[in-house]
């Protein structure tokens, strides 16, 4: 902080982030055009805030807004000058009780700097009852202090007769509570919403008339003070404030419906009934496909998506309380999947949370194009059949005229774990992982053209942070099925040209693994499926023991994602955002060509979390194009003959007509 800050005990003034008072009160009005112009951002905002108050004033209460106006004016809010929510029939409902006093505490809060000087006041008074305890305690109190005031995160600026906020403010992202109250502010900056990490906000007793939409952006916000503006409306991207425990609105000229909301349901009720009157934006910008090379197009060549699709049972309103409940609909949301699996066209799709309904119900006949394989998660073994159908799982589909299904297996990692004699010396594989009930679905694809084979594995982890040593476990067992598999399919009688270009070697199976494997870049699954090795004492086993030798896996995996550097996260709510899906390949077997991009950076800016508008799960699809390193040319068959001669008569014919 400058030299002309000042604190009180953790709460922060800073004059210079205002223009003087002085200065202010000779300057032009904020509204003046020689200010703004037309085409300063906030010019329109004062446009509307104009045309509402002149709409207040021309309704059946303009006398009493014009009182509203005139002792704001003055710098005097009086209670007595306010709308006030509650009337005879509703003074004792808790919801408008609540509001009265709080909206009483506000209007005795007006001088300046009032809670920081209030919580100077509590800080002295507990170091006089609890200072001279322990004199030991006091050689360090400067040091103490010196750390406190470096960890500040709360500022004060009210009372002070403010008219602007300069934009500087809004860098302090690591602000949580900010009073403004008690100014003389006619609108709140939009860059508000920069300031993430906002649990409390008081811009009581000022003069605003309009609210940002982007203030719904604030979802840490749990206190936002509103008192004794002129506000009418709220926006509807308040509703994304689900975090939001205290709405004070009283003392304005609020819209009817949001104060029956409040007195029904509370600060929540006001909430819901706005999330759920949100119009859906513009969409955003398409995905651009990133290209590794620019080689022709050939049919050799693959494209692989992997999608968790949020099971319908997971997609709750408490879970995603800040997601519109027609949004949140399995039959709004089906629809958009559907769409983005048809527009991508994959030759492979690898999905996971498909319930077994879903999957018999709705992928099926709606992948008409495609043949699916499905497992539930292992629960559903001990299920009636009418239980069965909400067990999510994983479902792989591939195009039907692109592949042969040769072979399709099962890994219950559980199950797995428990028929391990290694394993099964360890308590913790009683205790954590073979509670864990997560599959991976395996098959064996034969590319009807080329006669080459490659293993499609698609999977999902344990979704827990605090079951990294489980993640880690089911990661290990995974690959040691792997290999167990491709040393059988290596007996099959497979085409004599795949045949040969294995040479014998199990890891030369071209292989994809995809899947939600809930687990970031630094994690210990990513370590062990990049380098093929884990220690067993690495820090992602929590101390747990799941053995004393280094843990191994024979495939050269890497990610496909690897060279996308934009790729800031496949997994958005408003309480993470990073990278859990992944497409991994055999590098020594698969070449990549190309790969989806990430999300479109501007339209993430408005976004609280998913599933939203215009995404319809809380995970975005991976999407890349993958070809077979070396193939030998396939034998060509009578059929690829026929069209080729076919197709070489047509050209001579149209080159004799011309």
């Amino acid at each position: 902080m400058s030299q002309s800050s000042y604190s009180y005990n953790g709460m922060y003034y800073a004059p210079n982030l205002f223009q003087n008072q002085q200065m202010q009160s000779a300057s032009p009005r904020l509204d003046s055009p020689a200010i703004l112009g037309n085409n300063s951002p906030y010019y329109s905002i004062l446009q509307q805030q104009q045309q509402q108050q002149q709409q207040l004033m021309s309704s059946p209460h303009q006398m009493q807004y014009s009182s509203i106006n005139n002792s704001m004016a003055n710098g005097n809010i009086n209670p007595a000058h306010v709308t006030s929510i509650a009337n005879a029939s509703n003074s004792k409902n808790i919801h408008i009780q609540k509001q009265l006093e709080l909206a009483k505490k506000s209007r005795n809060s007006s001088s300046p700097h009032h809670n920081a000087r209030v919580a100077a006041a509590v800080a002295r008074a507990s170091n006089s009852t609890h200072g001279n305890n322990n004199n030991s305690n006091n050689s360090n109190s400067s040091n103490n202090t010196e750390k406190e005031a470096g960890q500040w995160t709360i500022l004060d600026f009210g009372g002070m007769a403010i008219k602007n906020i300069s934009l500087e403010l809004f860098k302090y992202t690591f602000l949580t509570t900010l009073y403004l109250n008690h100014n003389k502010l006619l609108f709140i900056p939009p860059e508000i919403s920069n300031l993430k990490s906002l649990n409390v906000l008081d811009i009581s007793g000022n003069k605003l008339t309009y609210l940002p939409p982007e203030m719904g952006l604030l979802s840490e916000l749990k206190e936002l003070y509103l008192f004794d503006n002129i506000v009418a409306e709220l926006p509807n991207e308040f509703g994304f404030l689900f975090k939001l425990e205290i709405l004070g609105i009283e003392g304005n000229p609020i819209n009817e419906k949001i104060v029956q909301h409040l007195q029904q349901d509370g600060t929540q009720g006001v909430i819901v009934y706005l999330r759920d009157k949100c119009q859906v934006p513009p969409p955003p910008e398409k995905r651009k496909w990133i290209a590794f090379d620019d080689e022709p197009m050939m049919n050799d060549r693959y494209l692989v998506m992997t999608y968790n699709v949020l099971s319908d049972k997971y997609a709750s309103s408490q879970t995603y309380a800040y997601t519109p409940s027609w949004v949140l609909n399995w039959e709004n949301r089906s629809k958009k999947i559907i769409k983005e699996i048809l527009e991508y066209s994959p030759d492979i799709v690898c999905l996971q949370e498909v319930e077994m309904s879903q999957f018999h119900d709705f992928f099926t006949p709606q992948l008409s194009e495609y043949t699916g394989v499905f497992w539930p998660k292992s629960r559903a073994k001990t299920m009636q059949e009418f239980e069965k159908k909400s067990v999510d799982g994983c479902a792989t589909f591939f195009k039907t005229r692109k592949f042969n299904l040769i072979e399709q297996d099962l890994i219950e990692f559980n199950h797995t774990a428990s028929q391990n004699p290694e394993f099964r010396k360890y308590p913790d594989i009683y205790n954590r992982v073979m509670l864990k009930d997560n599959i991976t679905v395996v098959t064996l694809l034969e590319d009807k053209e080329t006669n080459f084979c490659i293993i499609v594995a698609n999977t999902h982890l344990h979704w827990d942070p605090t079951y990294k040593d489980v993640k880690l476990v089911q990661a290990t067992i995974l690959m040691e099925e792997i290999q167990k598999f491709t040393d059988i399919y290596m007996k099959r009688p497979l085409r004599p040209q795949f045949t040969k270009y294995l040479q014998n070697d199990s890891t030369r199976f071209p292989l994809i693994l995809c899947g939600d494997f809930n687990s970031e870049e630094n994690s210990g699954v990513y370590e062990f499926l990049s380098k093929a090795k884990i220690a067993p004492d690495h820090e992602d086993y929590l101390g747990h023991s799941y053995g004393t030798e280094e843990v191994t896996h024979k495939f050269q995996l890497k990610s496909a994602y690897a060279e996308v550097n934009d790729l800031e996260f496949t997994n958005y709510t408003p309480g993470f955002k990073g990278i859990l899906d992944y497409i991994w390949y055999t590098s020594n077997t698969i070449k990549i060509t190309g790969a989806l991009g990430p999300v479109d950076k501007q339209y993430m800016k408005k976004v609280v979390g998913f599933p939203e508008f215009h995404f319809p799960s809380d995970h975005i699809p991976l999407i890349t194009q993958i070809k077979i390193k070396n193939q030998i040319p396939p034998i060509i068959n009578s059929a690829a003959m026929a069209r080729q001669a076919q197709a070489a008569q047509q050209a001579a014919a149209q080159n004799r007509r011309h």
